[in-house]
């Protein structure tokens, strides 16, 4: 998630005041990307996956609430899993034909789990045979999926799953692990990722002729960089390389600035990359302001 707001260009005098800079900077300011669903709050964006399966997941239990679920919601069932039809239930493999009743109609159970016996044992499948009122099919292990030919088992990329870890996901064969980059710890769900106490978020704040720093509450407003040009700012953070980069609407050559930021106290390495086609093949992740100063939260 990312909080960026903008509030006009502000004298010198008012620059260092940190009212006017956060003023603008509500929570509404938070976007969801494609695939996810904006908690009523406000203050965090979960996968559409999650919705309606009887967990909260929002801070503020939206995600549970009548008025989302009476909405049609797609069920995507887990891996190795099958939906109860017309409910929001998903049971194993494991449950189907096994003389216990697990769906409210019963449609894990009946005749078909006499009837199919044999096909299933034509299949041949190397772990374990599903059958349905709709048919048969092979299934694998929990952490791996079928092969190409329809039976045999392979590893499943659980990473692929959008949501399966916070930050970092680490495929293995027939699981995965979760970490989380420095600064955070893994919670004691192995999936969910929480800043170390006393590491706390901060903003980078992008004007036309400084870049600065500030904690949230706007204390501790710190320059980092004094530019030699004024012109409008485009900013970038690169987390994992400890480095930002900018570019500056005055220079007409392209001129791309980066430098190696260490634990956001400062400017090393600082180099320019001055061809056109790097600036191009850069400007597409770069947030853009008009005329007043672009607030980033960097995790």
């Amino acid at each position: 998630m990312q909080c960026a707001c903008t509030v006009p260009s502000p004298h010198a005098a008012s620059f260092l005041s940190p009212s006017p800079l956060l003023s603008s900077c509500h929570p509404e300011a938070i976007l969801c990307d494609v695939g996810e669903f904006h908690c009523h709050s406000h203050e965090t964006c979960i996968p559409e996956a999650w919705l309606c399966d009887g967990e909260p997941d929002c801070p503020d239990d939206s995600d549970e609430t009548d008025h989302v679920c009476a909405q049609e919601v797609v069920i995507r069932c887990p891996l190795n899993h099958i939906q109860c039809i017309g409910t929001k239930k998903c049971i194993h493999f494991n449950k189907l034909c096994n003389g216990a009743r697990d769906c409210e109609d019963g449609y894990d159970e009946g005749v078909h789990c006499r009837e199919l016996l044999s096909a299933c044992h034509e299949l041949r499948c190397r772990y374990g045979c599903v059958m349905t009122r709709n048919g048969t099919f092979c299934f694998c292990a929990d952490g791996f999926e079928v092969g190409e030919d329809g039976t045999s088992c392979r590893d499943h990329d659980e990473c692929a799953m959008y949501g399966a870890c916070s930050q970092t996901c680490t495929n293995t064969y027939g699981s995965y692990r979760c970490s989380c980059t420095e600064g955070y710890i893994l919670q004691p769900d192995r999936i969910s990722c929480k800043a170390k106490q006393g590491d706390r978020p901060v903003l980078l704040i992008g004007g036309s002729d400084r870049i600065v720093i500030t904690q949230l509450n706007g204390t501790g407003l710190q320059p980092l960089r004094s530019l030699s040009a004024n012109g409008t700012l485009a900013l970038d953070f690169q987390h994992n390389q400890e480095s930002i980069c900018w570019a500056l609407s005055t220079e007409s050559s392209g001129q791309l600035h980066c430098a190696v930021i260490r634990n956001l106290r400062g400017f090393t390495r600082e180099q320019e990359i001055r061809t056109q086609q790097s600036l191009q093949r850069t400007s597409a992740s770069l947030k853009r302001s008009q005329n007043n100063f672009t607030v980033y939260v960097c995790h």
